[in-house]
């Protein structure tokens, strides 16, 4: 049996200003054949858990085209067609297929296609025809729609939020498309998708309710016919008609089944809405607290462990003391508003600003600033400089904030990390960097690419350990967890501004459903 391998993965951010052109995707990853299984064979993402099912029930699994770039604005036209033009003619002439498994993210919108997930998956079946079945593996954050769910014959969606199962999940994605393929069974998907919408703030699977909902749907795959559940948290920052949380079940031939299984789910999740939209701390204080709560240093090496075999991260255990952090570490903030998973600018000065006010020291961050990389790769290591830095993207993330500084080291960006990271990866690229060590105290790495801050190694790869600083700043809200909370005394998410604000209203939907919790808080469910 032969099954096609293929997908654009992009998390479409429609507030950002800044374009998904075909250079972003150029810049970031189009990989064709053997660079797929170059780059993903021994990682944790999706397309390793596809490979991985391919040896061990030996079926020949066919890489064609994978492409993908970091969260940014709507995906052009252009690069839309040209992305799928070579990828479907690969589909079209590489034929015939016993099965194709697409590794899309979810919450892709394109100029054209507002679904394009959905669009992508109905063109895959126009090619390969109503007979070969269709198989992804989306992640969590995926805006999942009943037009791609009646077409595909196995959806299913990563289960952890930070995401440490791809590779698993999609090896069982692989499996069940595997055994349709065989005739061993008729899969039949049953979407629900109640008008509910969970803040970006209470997404992590490792804190109540979140860590309820995800055992629900552990739980609901245990009934009997029922051969896989997913809970898809939505991606709030993409004005869609799809946009929110979803519940797919898939059973053995009986829809009903699955019915019955996504509606339990979805309606126990129905209970939860208030939970599930809270606000969180302030920029001013998540500084007084993170001041106030800090007992020391991590020493160099103590690591608390990180899930390496697909399930939940936990949430670190509380302190009984209201003033001190539970554990010695930095306090990690996490910038809500600066979310470079979720599409930011990776610029925000929100949280710097505030800390040079408030004479707070010992801060450590990143910020992306080709400008400034520019400057101090002029200025040469052990120069002091005066820049600007940060907020040059757009007028939504701050203000340029004047700092003075050393150089310290320049690398060239690029790093591996052999760990768990957040959607599995292993390879990253921050493209040139400058260390900044600031004469008020401050550490600031400068980076001339937009890189979310899910690996610690960002920081090793400089000579940075970010264990020695008070507070340290990731740029994200739970992608950066397994990167950080291993070393931290106390993780604290901030509501900064920015085009992923937890603050919701501040965006003009245009096309969302309506009524949809929280927006309109009147609304109902009864399935």
């Amino acid at each position: 049996m032969r099954f096609a391998i293929l997908g654009i993965s992009h998390e479409t951010n429609t507030f950002s200003r800044v374009p998904t052109d075909y250079a972003q995707f150029e810049a970031s990853d189009i990989l064709r054949g053997q660079e797929i299984v170059d780059q993903f064979g021994e990682s944790l993402y999706t397309i390793a858990g596809y490979l991985e099912a391919a040896r061990e029930l030996g079926f020949e699994a066919v890489p064609l085209m994978w492409a993908q770039t970091g969260p940014l604005a709507t995906i052009t036209k252009d690069a839309y067609d040209r992305l799928t033009s070579e990828m479907f003619g690969m589909l079209r002439e590489q034929g015939p297929w016993d099965g194709v498994l697409i590794a899309n993210h979810g919450a892709a919108v394109s100029e054209e296609f507002p679904d394009m997930d959905a669009s992508f998956a109905e063109a895959v079946r126009a090619i390969v025809g109503p007979d070969v079945p269709i198989g992804g593996t989306l992640d969590m954050h995926g805006n999942v729609s009943a037009r791609l769910v009646e077409v595909t014959d196995v959806t299913m969606v990563w289960r952890t939020n930070p995401h440490l199962d791809p590779r698993p999940r999609s090896r069982k994605c692989a499996e069940l498309l595997y055994r349709t393929a065989k005739g061993e069974i008729k899969p039949v998907q049953w979407i629900e998708k109640p008008p509910l919408v969970v803040n970006i703030v209470r997404q992590f699977t490792g804190e109540e309710p979140m860590k309820t909902l995800v055992a629900d749907c552990v739980a609901a795959n245990e009934r009997p016919g029922i051969l896989d559940t997913s809970v898809a948290e939505g991606y709030p920052y993409a004005d869609v008609e799809q946009m929110g949380m979803a519940w797919v079940a898939i059973a053995d031939g009986d829809l009903d089944a699955a019915r019955d299984a996504a509606r339990w789910m979805a309606s126990r999740a129905w209970g939860h809405r208030e939970a599930l939209n809270t606000p969180v701390a302030s920029v001013r204080e998540a500084l007084e607290m993170a001041v106030k709560r800090y007992r020391g240093p991590r020493a160099l090496g103590d690591v608390d462990p990180v899930p390496a075999d697909g399930t939940a991260l936990a949430a670190p255990a509380a302190s009984a003391d209201a003033d001190t952090a539970a554990r010695p570490g930095p306090i990690v903030l996490m910038d809500v508003g600066d979310n470079i998973g979720g599409g930011s600018a990776a610029d925000s000065t929100f949280i710097l600003a505030e800390a040079q006010r408030m004479g707070v020291t010992s801060l450590l961050q990143t910020l992306y600033d080709p400008e400034a990389v520019k400057a101090c790769v002029a200025a040469g290591v052990g120069t002091q400089v005066t820049l600007a830095v940060g907020a040059k993207t757009d007028d939504m993330h701050g203000t340029p904030v004047t700092v003075s500084g050393t150089v310290r080291t320049i690398v060239d960006g690029a790093w591996e990390d052999p760990g768990v990271t957040h959607g599995g990866f292993r390879y990253f690229d921050a493209g040139r960097s400058v260390r900044l060590d600031t004469t008020d105290g401050h550490t600031l790495l400068l980076t001339s690419r937009r890189t979310g801050n899910t690996s610690r190694y960002q920081m090793y790869s400089a000579g940075i350990h970010p264990e020695t600083y008070r507070i340290v700043v990731a740029k994200g809200v739970v992608s950066p967890r397994p990167a950080y909370q291993p070393i931290a005394g106390e993780v604290i998410l901030v509501n900064t501004p920015g085009v992923t604000t937890a603050d919701l209203s501040t965006f003009t939907y245009q096309r969302r459903r309506r009524p949809l919790y929280p927006f309109e808080p009147e609304a109902t469910y009864a399935p």
